[in-house]
């Protein structure tokens, strides 16, 4: 009789369960990612609720970034790639080049980009932006290439070209500010 019994409400919290997922009814699966309230390299390049609209729903949120934005002579790259339930949603990118060496966007060009106008060339599509420009230093001259996209998540943000155009701008001053790049 036990047997019984326990069969019947595993069946009617199963049934539960399958009506509630049909019903529309955000589960805690569907619900939108929080995210922390400061993202990549744990100096807020950007806020959770600047990137929230990458972001989407799920549960587990991960930002793989080092804890610093540098670009020393020896590593000439970093990147933050934000991760949602195990998805890439948000991927920002910074890369070192001798000075008068040119960055080339022959991919980016499949994507109908507009121009940027940050730094010293820009353009920006619909899944991201990437901008090129001269970093003087005291210590050293080099080229920079700063590059920003939306993930696997599809159809997002909402209007993207004026989205990635802000988001950029900030992420151009936040990194010349970093690295030391003279205005």
């Amino acid at each position: 009789m036990a047997r019984h019994r326990y069969s019947f409400v595993i069946g009617v919290v199963t049934a539960g369960s399958l009506l509630s997922a049909c019903s529309g009814e955000p589960g805690p699966e569907q619900a939108s990612a929080v995210l922390p309230d400061r993202v990549c390299w744990g100096a807020a390049a950007f806020t959770g609720k600047e990137l929230a609209p990458l972001a989407g729903n799920g549960q587990k949120v991960r930002d793989d970034s080092p804890s610093t934005f540098d670009l020393p002579q020896d590593n000439k790259k970093t990147s933050c790639t934000l991760y949602v339930d195990g998805d890439i949603r948000f991927h920002a990118g910074a890369w070192r080049l001798g000075p008068g060496q040119d960055f080339f966007w022959d991919t980016q060009q499949k994507q109908h980009p507009d121009t940027l106008d940050v730094g010293n060339k820009g353009l920006v599509w619909d899944d991201g932006a990437v901008v090129a420009l001269t970093c003087k230093r005291s210590d050293a001259t080099f080229e920079l290439e700063l590059s920003l996209d939306n993930g696997s998540l599809p159809d997002a943000p909402k209007d993207p070209r004026p989205y990635f155009t802000g988001l950029m701008k900030q992420y151009h001053e936040f990194a010349t500010k970093e690295l030391g790049c003279a205005p």
